[in-house]
């Protein structure tokens, strides 16, 4: 089964400290890079990835990461726009 979105080799298994000097670069290019993969992704692709994410979402206990999987699961449907800009507010704070 192919992946949609494969491995990048700039993550470390294991996390990284983020007062890593150049930490937030790396992570702004790793951002950058999502936001244009995700870009390149058909339409089916794009539903189905969202619809994996909140599988896995629903699992965490209520909360705020516990909501985002309600969220991303109105993402798949018709105020889907709205939904996702939402996500994307509460996963900035």
């Amino acid at each position: 089964m192919e992946t949609l979105i494969p491995p990048h080799p700039g993550l470390r298994q294991g996390g990284e400290d983020p007062m890593t000097p150049g930490f937030r670069r790396r992570l702004s290019a790793l951002l950058q890079e999502a936001k244009a993969r995700w870009g390149n992704l058909t339409p089916e692709e794009r539903r189905r990835l969202l619809s994996l994410l909140a599988g896995l979402l629903s699992l965490l206990p209520l909360g705020r990461l516990g909501r985002v999987g309600l969220l991303l699961e109105k993402a798949l449907g018709p105020g889907g726009q709205v939904a996702f800009s939402l996500l994307l507010r509460l996963l900035r704070r």
